[in-house]
């Protein structure tokens, strides 16, 4: 064999080898995930509804994961922040984001957003929390319609206090002010935590937040209105919206956790099943039933059929209340 020949010949065979060892390390790797901790960025803040579940889930993380669940707290811009921040991570499972609907959809509709709804390989859904408007106990304010006749009289004039622009619980409000034909001020906030201790500090006059939130603060805050098309089994005593005469106000917040896009499908497996078997341990069950987390499982599978829906169904929404052309 020719000297030049031989030459191309080892060249190449040392390339195919060295080939076949990156594939056997990147499977090799992929087999033993997860090999440490893994971050879970939550992009609102600590002591929030999104936060008090993600750090229920983290408890169950060892004994699923086999390591240990880190919460990344990440707030601002009713989730941009910290979802513009995963948008540049590596897509390898070890950081993973809770997701929010419609949040992750209608943000980068209406918003200059470094992340789209692609950005997110979603692996579970674990729960929905319908919207709720409420007043502090000694508000003036003591029904949806006292809110609204106010609303009617002086325009602009009630501060409605939510998570951030076009979340759920700012939707919710534009909706209501579309079906009512009112005008009220929206102030959005970092996060829930932050528009619960305005309203409760009487910086605004109406929260509009999550069912769980308002769960928990029992007699500090008087419900006025639930989103949903019945009466919650957790909140029988709070009216609906519909039955109330607002029958298009209608809105949850939904909750989940998805891999960065591009994360190889072995370790997306791994980590769907995982938390799966999180989401149907009956002591962790309990406990999200004790923080009044009303739970929405869902697979990997069923979240991404859901996702193409809502966006079809959110996209017009934001046309019908005149948010996008």
């Amino acid at each position: 064999m020719p000297k030049r020949v031989r030459i191309y010949f080892f060249s190449l065979l040392a390339f195919l080898l060295f080939l076949t060892m990156a594939s056997c390390s990147s499977d090799s790797a992929d087999n033993q995930f997860p090999e440490k901790s893994i971050q879970l960025i939550v992009a609102f803040s600590p002591g929030a509804a999104t936060d008090t579940q993600a750090r229920i889930i983290a408890k169950y993380a060892q004994e699923y994961l086999g390591q240990e669940l880190v919460i990344v707290n990440k707030p601002g811009g009713g989730g941009q922040v910290g979802w513009n921040s995963f948008a540049s991570t590596a897509p390898d499972g070890y950081t993973l984001a809770a997701y929010n609907l419609p949040h992750i959809i209608t943000q980068p509709l209406v918003s200059d957003t470094a992340f789209e709804l692609d950005t997110f390989e979603p692996l579970v859904n674990w729960g929905g929390d319908p919207t709720v408007f409420a007043v502090p106990n000694n508000s003036d304010i003591t029904s949806l319609e006292e809110l609204i006749k106010k609303a009617e009289d002086t325009p602009g004039s009630i501060t409605v206090g939510n998570a951030g622009m076009y979340v759920g619980q700012h939707l919710a409000t534009l909706l209501l002010e579309d079906s009512a034909g009112i005008e009220l001020e929206s102030v959005p906030f970092q996060g829930a935590a932050d528009a619960i201790a305005s309203v409760l500090g009487g910086h605004t006059d109406v929260v509009s937040g999550n069912l769980s939130d308002i769960y928990r603060l029992g007699d500090e805050v008087i419900p006025l209105a639930i989103a949903t098309e019945e009466r919650h089994a957790f909140a029988p005593d709070i009216p609906t919206f519909s039955e109330l005469g607002y029958p298009e106000v209608i809105m949850s917040t939904d909750r989940g956790i998805a891999a960065r896009e591009g994360t190889p499908e072995e370790i997306i497996e791994k980590l769907e099943e995982a938390f799966m078997n999180i989401l149907e341990d009956e002591d962790f069950l309990a406990e999200m039933e004790q923080a009044g987390a009303d739970m929405l499982i869902l697979n990997r599978e069923e979240v991404i059929e859901d996702m193409q829906v809502r966006t079809e169904t959110y996209h017009e929404l934001l046309k019908s209340i005149g948010v996008m052309d």
